[in-house]
């Protein structure tokens, strides 16, 4: 059987040859050359009608993929993978194991109406229609996991942030932080902070807590710091953890908090924004994670906060700078050497309060009470009523007193007496009270005297 285009050739040469039109006309009408009406003649009276098919039709290319192996990637992305972009699934499940090219899967997989998550409107609105006909038609042609499938594509895809380099920054220059609120893992809301440093766009260290808390941003700082060295500069959100909107000193408002101190001790400039795009590096790693991470916690089957946190920085993160961060350039970096030990560390990133000493030498701290014990000895130390005493709760958590230029473990008592008692303590004797006689020269007896 002929196609249109050969059964249009085979009817213009036939009629040459009958002498209804000339050799010139079936060329413009063919658009052929001369030689080329010439060899369509002489294939006509060889072997006629036939002659005109071409010669491949109903074999099979050579590079043709199996059916078998696209209803294989096809089920595995529908089944298991269908919350991954069509990129992170081939570099994640195709890529080394699968003989196919990713134009190949792009190509038949929309062919068979999956398209990716990330879609932009236009496909994703002609998807719709396409396939809400079809529904209508007959239902059952279509499996079910491609319904699940156009479901969920039918919100909204986010268009990318493009990625650029940039030459305004030297690597610690300027590091950006932030914490997105996601159901990461579990089903679960939890909020990932990161730091992500803004000349080479790589992120330093990732951290899930179920709160946006300042501890969580301690993790953060304590890695970065072990792993790369110690920034000039970060930049960070106006969060209480940052910056203290009710301090008097409104210069130093940032110094105010608890991170601001750390910042402070370690000579970093901490710079806080209310305008996102000021810290667009870090927010748009937040889009990038939430369209890939998410994906892969749940298809490792991933529900707990400490299997999350080691897959995001053992795994996850590496494999996203690996493909996105730009190379550190070591001769000009900022990024300061560290040269405090982790014990130091660790007490430099820390809580820290002013408390005073009370009369049972203890000092209190959210309605629990702790007491000095000497790290040499072990043995309860006693100081004097109003002693001050910073209270340090560092990385570990553990508590810590600095009282008198010294370090103390603080430990914490079960229940105590509200005052220390003492062996030479005496009870006050009660105040006699005297009757009040007046003077003989007093008015009033003078009166009495006068009538008697």
């Amino acid at each position: 059987m002929l196609n249109e285009k050969e059964k249009k050739k085979y009817e213009i040469i036939e009629k040459v040859i009958n002498g209804l039109i000339t050799k010139k006309e079936a060329m413009v009408e063919l658009n052929l050359t001369r030689q080329q009406i010439y060899r369509l003649v002489i294939k006509y009276h060889a072997d006629g009608e036939i002659g005109f098919s071409h010669k491949n039709k109903n074999k099979t290319p050579v590079n043709k993929k199996d059916e078998n192996l696209i209803k294989e990637l096809e089920k595995l992305y529908l089944e298991k993978c269908y919350d991954f972009n069509f990129e992170h699934f081939y570099e994640k499940k195709i890529l080394g194991n699968y003989d196919i090219s990713y134009d190949v899967m792009l190509k038949r997989f929309t062919e068979d109406d999956i398209i990716s998550p990330l879609a932009h409107k236009k496909t994703v609105k002609l998807y719709k229609e396409k396939m809400n006909e079809v529904i209508k038609k007959d239902k059952s042609d279509i499996k079910e996991e491609k319904v699940e499938l156009f479901k969920s594509r039918i919100i909204e895809a986010e268009k990318a942030h493009p990625r650029r380099s940039s030459n305004l920054y030297l690597f610690g220059q300027e590091v950006q932080m932030d914490a997105c609120n996601k159901m990461w893992f579990g089903g679960i809301p939890s909020f990932l902070h990161l730091a992500v440093d803004i000349a080479t766009k790589k992120v330093l260290f990732g951290w899930f807590e179920y709160e946006e808390i300042t501890r969580g941003y301690f993790v953060v700082l304590f890695n970065l710091i072990i792993n790369y060295g110690i920034p000039a500069k970060i930049k960070a959100d106006n969060r209480s953890t940052f910056s203290a909107n009710n301090a008097r000193d409104k210069e130093k408002k940032v110094f105010m908090t608890q991170f601001g101190k750390v910042c402070e001790r370690l000579n970093v400039v901490l710079y806080t924004t209310s305008i996102s795009t000021e810290k667009a590096n870090v927010e748009r790693e937040n889009k990038t994670f939430k369209d890939r991470l998410i994906a892969e916690l749940r298809y490792e089957n991933i529900i707990d906060i400490d299997e999350a946190n080691k897959y995001l920085n053992e795994v996850f993160i590496p494999e996203m700078n690996k493909k996105f961060f730009y190379a550190i350039d070591e001769e000009n970096s900022l990024m300061r050497e560290n040269t405090y030990t982790e014990e130091e560390l660790k007490l430099i990133i820390s809580e820290r309060k002013e408390k005073i000493i009370d009369n049972a030498s203890c000092i209190s701290d959210n309605h629990n009470y702790y007491i000095p014990i000497n790290l040499e000895t072990g043995e309860v130390t006693n100081f004097q009523k109003g002693t001050k005493c910073t209270l340090i709760i560092d990385y570990d958590g553990e508590y810590i007193g600095e009282i008198e230029n010294r370090y103390y473990k603080m430990l914490k008592l079960e229940n105590r007496d509200s005052v220390m008692k003492k062996e030479s303590e005496v009870k006050t004797k009660e105040k006699e009270h005297h009757k009040y006689v007046p003077p003989k020269n007093h008015p009033w007896r003078q009166n009495m005297m006068l009538k008697h």
